[in-house]
Order: C-alpha cells, then structure tokens, then sequence
C-alpha cells in the first residue's frame, strides 16, 4: 500500500553534485555562473571548464578547518570559529 500523506522527490545525483558545488564554491564560481551559456548539465560543465575548476574539488574536497574556508566572506550572523567546530563535529562522525 503506498503511505497517505509522503511525498519523495529525489534530485538526479549530477543536479546534486552542482548543488553542492555551489554550496561549497568560493568567489571562482561567479565567473562559471557568467559563462554558462545554456541551463543544463552540459552547460555547466562547459563552463566549469572554460574557467578551469575541478567539479570533483568542490563537491567533494574535506576541508582544513585551519585555513579560510571559502564561505567565510558571508556574514551569516555565526562566527566562523562555530561553524568550523560544527564542521569538525560532523566530520568525527564519519
């Protein structure tokens, strides 16, 4: 029987690697987000490329909590120094 009231929706795994590039990216990625000539996967490569980043980089590089990590340029209200705590807290669990 399918369950009442649950919904899933599932993103392709490549839709999700450039989701996380973006979440992950640094100021480098506005320069892909320019040249992106058509919305799609191949569009984003394409631009991935033309500028000379690594997808693999960015949607799966550990970060060294004792460098500036890449979103710090955002004031989001929490200290870095928090954030890379609860970083480093969840990475522990793995």
């Amino acid at each position: 029987l399918p369950p009442k009231g649950i919904k899933l929706k599932s993103e392709s795994p490549a839709w999700s690697q450039v989701q996380g590039v973006l979440a992950r990216g640094d100021a480098k990625l506005a320069e892909v987000l320019a040249n992106i000539e058509e919305v799609s996967l191949s569009g984003w490569r394409k631009a991935m490329e033309k500028c000379h980043l690594d997808i693999d980089y960015y949607a799966h590089q550990r970060w060294d909590t004792t460098q500036k990590l890449p979103w710090e340029v955002i004031d989001s209200g929490t200290e870095p120094e928090k954030l890379k705590l609860e970083l480093n807290r969840a990475l522990a669990q793995y």
